[in-house]
């Protein structure tokens, strides 16, 4: 089999609040490497006011970790995208090139307030939608809105947006709560990838194995493939997932 995917993490250095520095996110993608996963998608975080850097800067990251580590990870691959923080100008900027989709594709990551009301998250990826963009809604699991009504995902899923979750919290990561929804959630088939969402090598690590285990053993090989590598490998290719 060949190796996974990981589509949302935090590991270029000094740009948001991911890898503190170039010796960290090498410490990173060393342990993203024991853990079998051989394509990095970076997403630097992007919200208004907080972190908004340059798509050149960010390139020139991506390259300098890339020059870091041909020698000693060469299978490794490394693509750049960004975590959307959504907001009315994002759309406009991504048109114009401002905030880098999943490794150049339609595909973009957007994320919100785990407060977010839930019409005004459907309105927003709607209208991610209707200018074209494949939008994936992160860590689905931290939103109050789908917790209680999960109903709600599946209307999302219909009106085309993709739904993904972190490995780390279907291990408890982030609480009993968060887990028991993600597991829900992979349950009733609303689940189109899962990821590390990692920030360091600590206590957010790049780190799946522990989730691979859990879904080979409960729904089997064939749902690993899908989530960490069929599914993360279309957005590479800008295919339908």
């Amino acid at each position: 089999m060949e190796g996974y995917v990981d589509i949302h993490n935090h590991i270029l250095p000094q740009i948001d609040d991911g890898s503190h520095s170039i010796e960290q996110t090498i410490r990173m993608l060393n342990t993203a490497y024991n853990e079998g996963i051989r394509v990095i998608i970076a997403t630097p975080h992007y919200k208004e006011g907080r972190y908004q850097k340059k798509v050149a800067k960010l390139e020139a990251t991506l390259n300098c970790v890339k020059d870091e580590i041909k020698d000693t990870l060469p299978e490794l691959e490394l693509y750049l995208g960004s975590e959307i923080y959504y907001s009315h100008e994002c759309i406009s900027l991504l048109e114009q090139k401002q905030i880098p989709t999943l490794a150049g594709s339609r595909y973009i990551l957007v994320e919100y307030s785990p407060g977010v009301e839930f019409n005004y998250l459907k309105n927003s990826l709607q209208k991610c939608l209707f200018a074209g963009y494949l939008p994936i809604l992160a860590h689905i699991e931290r939103y109050k809105c789908l917790e209680q009504d999960m109903d709600l995902v599946e209307e999302l899923i219909d009106m085309g947006a993709y739904m993904q979750i972190n490995a780390s919290s279907l291990a408890g990561g982030f609480g009993c709560k968060t887990k028991r929804l993600a597991k829900k959630l992979l349950k009733r088939n609303m689940v189109h990838l899962i990821a590390t969402d990692a920030h360091n090598e600590a206590n957010r690590p790049l780190s799946i194995k522990e989730c691979v285990k859990y879904i080979n053993k409960k729904y089997g090989q064939s749902y690993v493939i899908k989530f960490f590598i069929e599914n993360p490998r279309k957005i590479i290719n800008d295919e339908y997932i």
